[in-house]
């Protein structure tokens, strides 16, 4: 005979009263763990939308950013006030990156053995060509710089150490998704897919002519895609021990060079300046990177 619903309810009761006390603080625990994990992510997410940039944001411009509701960024940005992460600008209104927030950063930078193995090549570089030259990491569908060179007389790029470029837009993010596994350039492309919406399949048809680049030349090249009126050309490369995957870049204000020249004398140089970060780094330990 189908039992009632009434006393289901009771045997379900019973049940629970009779599990021991430890198993229900485990299931309690597990899913308080749960909790404070999704409410880190979404604090880091926030966090991550000001792109390695100090400039004060609204709470509007942070909703559109991440997509969280109103009530969850003004949660959210209380608490990481309170915290240090996120500081109230003059204005009262916005907020931008606090000290604890910089301090994160210049924490990972003072103990990355990265920076004073790979200035000096680096510089070389930007200094023969006047360009700018970054060394980039992944960070979910970005690249994050870890290290940045100047030429003397370059217009700026509004890049540097801790700004971020997405890999679907940028030649070194396209370089650092062809250096991978076929599983995991697959994985990659399908979030770029999706996280472009509607322009998903022409982002990544962009993305995969310059795999083709990469196979044929060993480089790749962006024009007027991140930033208006500049371009870039990168290459990949594998650092430390184990090798850690990298991207490297070039770029410059102005209109794409000469095929020739890029060709003949910057792929040649980069490809090169790649080769040297790798002899300067193979016997270093990658997971301090």
């Amino acid at each position: 005979m189908r039992r009632s619903e009434p006393a289901r309810a009771r045997d379900a009761r019973a049940a629970d009263a009779a599990l021991p006390d430890i198993v229900r603080d485990d299931a309690a625990g597990v899913a308080e763990a749960s909790s404070g994990t999704h409410t880190l992510e979404r604090a880091l997410q926030l966090l991550k939308v000001f792109h390695g940039s100090a400039k004060p944001l609204t709470h509007a411009e942070l909703v559109r950013r991440t997509g969280y509701s109103k009530a969850s960024v003004s949660r959210l940005t209380a608490t990481l006030v309170a915290l240090g992460y996120l500081d109230r600008a003059p204005d009262g209104v916005r907020v931008q990156i606090g000290v604890r927030g910089l301090r994160l950063g210049h924490k990972y930078l003072a103990n990355s053995p990265i920076p004073g193995i790979v200035r000096g090549i680096m510089q070389d570089f930007a200094d023969r060509f006047d360009m700018s030259v970054g060394l980039a990491v992944p960070d979910q569908l970005d690249m994050i710089y870890i290290q940045y060179c100047n030429g003397r007389k370059i217009a700026t790029l509004r890049l540097g150490v801790g700004r971020t470029v997405p890999m679907a837009l940028s030649s070194i993010g396209r370089a650092y998704v062809w250096s991978q596994p076929p599983e995991e350039r697959q994985r990659l492309l399908f979030g770029i897919w999706k996280k472009s919406g509607e322009h998903g399949p022409q982002v990544v048809a962009r993305m995969e002519r310059a795999f083709g680049d990469l196979d044929t030349h060993g480089y790749c090249l962006a024009a007027g895609e991140y930033q208006r009126d500049t371009f870039a050309i990168s290459v990949p490369l594998a650092l430390g021990n184990p090798p850690r995957p990298m991207g490297l870049n070039c770029s410059a204000v102005g209109p794409l060079p000469d095929r020739v020249m890029i060709r003949d004398e910057l792929a040649p140089a980069l490809m090169k300046t790649a080769r040297l970060l790798t002899l300067e780094l193979e016997g270093v330990d990658s997971s301090l990177f």
